[in-house]
């Protein structure tokens, strides 16, 4: 006498199949591949310049897990205080006067790796107050290679006036113009940041005075 014995399962994601297994059926159940969201983190640590100039922002990718394939982000600012003039690294697109997105291309089926991934160009208002201005990231999102979206987050940076060099912002600049860190203070706005731009910054710092 054969038993036909049937078991339900509640499995969010799963499917059963009936298979024969010798002399009595059984059920059989497939939980697909599961993806585990890996945390993955757009950024930036925004930049300075003198105001009626330009400013370059790094955007980074941290990882704590699997590597996107792709994601979008768009960057939020002050449209009286910012003006949106190239981006390098991802495509850009222009929603509005304060809403630039960012994406990769095409999606990359090896992973795209942690570090610098975008570089953006701003002009400061002439007007450009004392305070510094928010550069918000928002509505990151990622996808792994097969397509399933990842948990991802956002960290906002903020773009402030390079008024008059000082000891630390010569280091700073020292350090762009070696390529240690991205090129954010181009001084005399030349499309590069090297030695002629870190001795305007150290004659800033020496005589006290605003660089312009």
């Amino acid at each position: 006498m054969r038993l036909r014995i049937l078991i339900p399962f509640v499995l969010a994601g799963a499917f059963s199949a009936l298979a024969q297994q010798g002399t009595a059926d059984a059920i059989i159940v497939k939980i697909p591949s599961a993806s585990i969201p890996s945390t993955v983190t757009l950024s930036t640590s925004g930049g300075s310049a003198l105001p009626g100039q330009q400013v370059t922002i790094p955007i980074a990718l941290s990882l704590n897990g699997t590597a996107p394939a792709s994601f979008q982000l768009d960057l939020s600012f002050d449209p009286t205080l910012l003006t949106f003039v190239s981006a390098t690294g991802l495509s850009a697109t222009v929603e509005s006067t304060g809403d630039v997105r960012l994406s990769t291309a095409s999606p990359n089926p090896n992973g795209i790796a942690a570090g610098l991934v975008a570089e953006v160009t701003f002009t400061l208002a002439a007007s450009f107050g004392a305070s510094p201005t928010a550069v918000n990231l928002v509505r990151c999102m990622s996808a792994d290679p097969a397509g399933n979206p990842l948990s991802t987050g956002c960290l906002a940076g903020t773009v402030g006036p390079l008024t008059c060099a000082t000891v630390a912002d010569v280091q700073s600049i020292v350090n762009q113009a070696l390529g240690v860190a991205p090129p954010a203070n181009d001084m005399n706005q030349d499309g590069v940041v090297n030695v002629i731009d870190v001795q305007m910054a150290i004659a800033s710092a020496m005589n006290g005075a605003c660089v312009h």
